[in-house]
């Protein structure tokens, strides 16, 4: 029998009925001892009746008990209640992927943000083993800052008969079913990739790839019928997602992407080219908004006016620190432009070419000029100054540096000492050149296909390989080192690829695919592929 509110179960209290099906249900209860409120899903079944459910149930609970990842909610215990088995959770408070599609249009950052993160869940749980078998939006909760939980790992499925024939299975399983669970066959990781491009079919077109009234269209229609190109639905769609969705839909797991994490980083190439950062996650409700009341409002403008208040003061402080300090650094910067051409030419000068300004025939010789027009005609840069120059004292020669003066000491002939510095190359206009042409849409478009193919085709190899290392491992061995070392530089010259694509460098991004490729070649004939 079900369980009723208020009703006790071990040391958890029922708080509510979250949610309930033909083989269990799901409650919100609170554990009497630590206070904390979690999720508790019952297998309503009598375990001596049907034992094998209950194996299956037993064995789910031992696999899910090894997982621990952040998009997956946390399983904390398991016991069993009157010959009922119970298995206890995170309790995860948001809303459901189907509430949200309810509510209307989802953006598209959203969107890809939900996924990948549906995805990354589903990599790390094929890694260990766990083929979830009922990927749905009702099985996909977020959280209010926009972390996804994948829920409801708990049950085994052995295939679609058993599902098909169980009291309470709805129609919302058969329309995200892979063509293998309908058929009954084996299924693997890729069927999870099937149901999870069903997912993101709808959330992107705004409608599922198949919908009909009765069970066996839906199930003829997961089996030979190829859905309508999501572009055509929601034609605002970037081409690169249309083709990621449809390769995920496709009819036979050898033509779909091989693992989750090719699935994921195909995802997260479409958001680097839309301009959709990694890490977009905002709240999708108007019931998520966090309002702002009017303490936390006057506590706000408090602090803007205090921040304003030291502002103001830091703006008075520089500006009187520049009125004492500019004035010096005026002088300072005037005597030593004055001195140092001075210094200069008399350094390169015959002691004979150099007049006192008091001379007459400096007065005579030389017309007045700025007194920046000896710095602007005479180039000293490459006149190489004798190691030592007597000049006579007949009068000063520098200007003093504590009162500059109006203009600096001219030369004895102005044209002799033009001659003597070499020319001085003119620095030829500007022009207007145009900037070297980006790649083309078409080349762009190539390489993100490429680069999809080829990281498909190396994470198929490093599972593969995976597999082949827990192998080696569980009889003492490892893996062959060259074999690990070529795995190695793939993965790297496929990195480097990612990363030249983002940045728009095809070539390099192409040179490192090529040296990928050459890596991936090796351990495919390694695999016998």
């Amino acid at each position: 029998m079900p369980f009723e509110v208020g009703q006790s179960a071990g040391d958890y209290e029922i708080l509510s009925v979250l949610g309930k099906g033909g083989m269990g249900r799901v409650y919100q209860v609170r554990n009497i001892i630590s206070n904390r409120v979690e999720a508790m899903k019952v297998l309503l079944a009598d375990v001596a009746a049907e034992a094998e459910l209950g194996d299956r149930f037993i064995s789910e609970i031992r696999t899910l008990a090894r997982l621990d990842h952040p998009n997956i909610a946390k399983f904390h215990t398991a016991f069993k209640v009157e010959n009922q088995l119970v298995m206890v959770m995170e309790f995860v408070e948001g809303f459901t992927l189907s509430d949200r599609a309810g509510r209307g249009p989802i953006p598209l950052d959203e969107v890809l943000s939900y996924i990948t993160q549906v995805l990354a869940a589903l990599s790390y749980a094929h890694t260990n083993g766990v083929i979830h078998r009922d990927i749905k939006p009702s099985n996909i909760m977020v959280t209010s800052h926009g972390i996804v939980k994948l829920m409801d790992f708990g049950i085994a499925k052995s295939n679609a008969e058993t599902l098909l024939t169980r009291p309470g299975t709805t129609m919302g399983s058969m329309l995200y079913m892979s063509p293998e669970q309908v058929r009954g066959a084996t299924i693997d990781a890729r069927s999870d990739l099937y149901s999870a491009g069903v997912v993101l079919y709808e959330l992107s077109a705004g409608r599922r790839p198949f919908e009909a009234e009765n069970t066996f269209a839906i199930l003829e229609a997961q089996l030979n019928t190829v859905p309508k190109s999501p572009l055509e639905l929601n034609p605002s769609l970037p081409p690169a997602l249309n083709e990621i969705i449809m390769t995920a839909l496709a009819k036979e797991p050898m033509r779909r992407f091989q693992s989750a994490e090719a699935f994921r980083n195909a995802l997260e190439s479409v958001r680097g080219r839309a301009g959709i950062s990694p890490a977009a996650a905002r709240p999708n409700s108007a019931s998520q908004a966090q309002t702002v009341t009017a303490p936390q409002a006057a506590g706000q403008r408090s602090h803007r006016g205090l921040w304003m208040a030291v502002g103001a003061i830091v703006c008075v402080c520089v500006l009187v620190g520049g009125a004492i300090m500019l004035p010096h650094f005026w002088k300072s910067s005037a005597a030593s432009k004055a001195t140092a051409p001075v210094q200069q030419v008399a350094a390169s000068t015959p002691p004979s070419s150099i007049v006192p300004p008091s001379s007459p025939a400096a007065s005579s010789t030389a017309p007045e000029t700025p007194s920046t027009a000896p710095a602007a005609q005479v180039d000293t840069s490459s006149i190489q100054a004798p190691p030592t120059v007597s000049a006579p004292r007949t009068g000063p020669t520098h200007a003093s540096p504590a009162k500059p003066s109006p203009r600096p000491v001219s030369v004895a002939s102005s044209s002799e000492a033009v001659s003597t510095a070499p020319p001085v190359a003119q620095a030829a206009p500007p022009q207007d050149v145009a900037p070297p042409a980006g790649p083309s849409q078409k080349e762009v478009e190539k390489v993100s296909d490429d680069l999809t193919k080829l990281r498909s085709r190396a994470d198929s190899v490093n599972d593969s390989l995976n597999r082949l290392r827990q192998q080696q491992a569980a009889d003492g061995f490892g893996v062959r080192q060259d074999m690990a070392a070529s795995a190695s530089r793939m993965e790297s010259y496929l990195q480097s690829a990612d990363h030249a694509f983002q940045n728009q460098n095809l070539e390099s991004a192409r040179k490192n695919m090529d040296r990928a490729e050459q890596e991936l070649s090796t351990l495919e004939k390694f695999f016998g592929r």
